[in-house]
């Protein structure tokens, strides 16, 4: 039940502040607990649990001298704490074929179901828009363009995700034994590199291709018993390499994702409006603005999400914002990175009280966002507002506090291992806590503000960073001893199914660990369960035929 739902992690809580995840994790616990004396771990269980136990005290140890934010890095060391606990109950359900495979069909069927979800929202299936708002707040997008992020917050998180299920669904589709379960694997194999495909994460396509020449190496190597490999890693190698292809002639934007490090610099503006006006209270104005875009992106004019000039107006200092609807100019056509265009706003004055205002100009792509939330700032027009004979009694809006302000600044992968060399550098042992790179980096940049929501983009950086070269040791031995396990298990298996699923849990892990140089995925549950999950399916396998540990 676990691996089922480890994709689907609702936003409003079932229970009490639980989520449906976290709450089957719950039960799990409560019926390990009860039972009993089957409960206590044996020597070997133990041993394999090992790497994990020194991972969580020695994040427990950072996290209580970490110089700030304690409490976050007390919740990731809980976080650890609940991956440990589903690597020991893998040691226990795991242990045989049978249960192996059934575990194995649990998480590619759970990936499957989300992987439909994911394909429906590419296709905007609005039937769907309920189901999908359980998982996030919002779709994610890059220039407007969807990515597909199925039952996931982040569609990053979602491609990591089906990037360590596809292998698997490829190796239970090459080793069942009735055809039904073959064409059922490889269709959700097909499903989950579509799925990558679709949340047009880079690093993810990258990992992906490297995990299918893995297993094409496997499929057409001498042993002629592995050709059972070659059809479904063939037609989900197919998969991928066709949906980038469609993706570089069909996708306006993911061009630029391939040769920029965000999408920062895709957005620029250089305003041209007069510094000074005076109008009548309640009377139309015209004001002429003129526009030229510095970004690498064509404004486009039509479409789900154009581009446009707002604005809104503000006191006199611009501290605050008046409780009018924000407007827009429209644009007369798509206009090309370099290009300028001349607008004309005709504005509605309000029935303001004489006085001075505020009116303030920034482009916007509809429901993508504001160009000052990517460095640029909006250009704004002192106005003298005059009382009118005829505009009856001026009414004063209400007015609230600028919210917005200076947004924090797009940081780039290179800066944010830069932030992370230098954390390393401070606090060498055991980093500043567990999970806290995210809060310090921007001040280690020397930025204002800075999203609290990013991590350093390096699975290894991060964990350096956060619990210090000690912790990386730890994390390192919960891998090595996984993978050592299960190469000397291969050396040993004379049966060539139960071999192919151990070479696709290790392709499946090493997924998990190519897209690590690129990006980190330790604080998010269904990644870390998964991953933690497939090294203790490894730490199952018996390095010797006699089946002593």
């Amino acid at each position: 039940m676990l691996a089922l739902v480890l994709p689907f992690e609702a936003i409003p809580p079932v229970v009490a502040s639980l989520t449906d995840e976290k709450l089957v994790l719950l039960l799990v616990a409560v019926a390990w607990a009860a039972s009993g004396a089957r409960a206590r771990p044996e020597w070997h269980e133990w041993r394999a649990l090992l790497p994990s136990l020194v991972l969580v005290l020695l994040a427990l140890v950072s996290a209580l001298q970490a110089p700030d934010y304690g409490d976050d890095a007390l919740r990731f060391v809980w976080r650890l704490i609940a991956a440990a606990f589903v690597l020991l109950v893998t040691l226990r359900v795991a242990r045989e074929p049978g249960q192996l495979v059934g575990l194995l069909w649990a998480i590619v069927i759970g990936a499957g179901a989300s992987a439909l979800l994911g394909l429906g929202e590419a296709l905007n299936w609005s039937a769907l828009e309920p189901v999908l708002r359980l998982f996030k707040v919002a779709p994610t997008r890059v220039g407007g363009e969807l990515r597909a992020g199925a039952s996931f917050q982040y569609a990053t998180i979602a491609a990591m995700y089906f990037e360590m299920v596809a292998p698997l669904a490829i190796v239970l589709a090459a080793t069942a034994r009735r055809r039904v379960l073959k064409v059922f694997g490889l269709t959700i194999a097909v499903a989950c590199t579509a799925n990558v495909v679709l949340s047009l994460t880079r690093a993810a396509m990258l990992s992906l291709a490297l995990t299918y020449v893995m297993l094409a190496v496997l499929a057409f190597g001498r042993r002629d018993h592995w050709r059972s490999l070659r059809a479904p890693m063939l037609v989900s190698a197919a998969v991928l390499i066709g949906g980038v292809a469609l993706l570089l002639l069909r996708n306006p934007v993911f061009d630029l994702r391939l040769v920029s490090e965000s999408d920062a610099e895709w957005y620029g503006a250089a305003y041209s409006a007069p510094a000074t006006l005076s109008v009548q209270s309640n009377q139309m104005a015209s004001v002429a603005v003129d526009v030229r875009n510095e970004g690498r992106i064509t404004w486009v004019s039509s479409g789900k999400h154009p581009f446009a000039l707002g604005y809104r107006w503000l006191s006199a200092d611009g501290t605050q914002v008046l409780d009018l609807p924000p407007a827009e100019v429209p644009l007369p056509g798509d206009v090309s990175p370099g290009d300028a265009v001349s607008l004309r706003a005709l504005i509605q004055v309000p029935n303001l009280p004489a006085g001075t205002y505020r009116i303030d100009w920034g482009m916007l792509q509809r429901d993508v966002l504001q160009f000052y939330e990517r460095g640029w700032a909006d250009a704004w027009t002192l106005v003298s507002v005059n009382a009118s004979t005829d505009s009856g009694v001026a009414v004063v809006p209400s007015v609230k506090e600028r919210d917005d302000g200076e947004a924090p600044w797009v940081v780039g992968r290179l800066s944010l291992w830069g932030a992370a060399i230098r954390m390393i550098a401070a606090h060498p042992l055991l980093g500043v806590g567990p999970d806290n790179f995210r809060h310090f980096y921007g001040a280690e940049l020397g930025l204002e503000s800075w999203d609290e929501r990013v991590q350093a983009n390096n699975l290894y950086l991060e964990v350096l960073a956060d619990v210090g070269v000690l912790g990386l040791a730890a994390f390192l031995w919960v891998i090595v001893a996984p993978l050592v396990r299960a190469l000397r298990a291969l050396r040993a298996q004379v049966d060539d199914r139960q071999r192919l699923l151990i070479l696709g849990v290790m392709v499946s892990a090493s997924a998990f660990l190519l897209h690590g140089l690129l990006d980190s995925f330790l604080a998010f549950t269904p990644t870390a369960l998964l991953f933690w999950a497939l090294l203790g399916v490894l730490l199952t396998q018996k390095p010797h035929v006699s089946g002593r540990w």
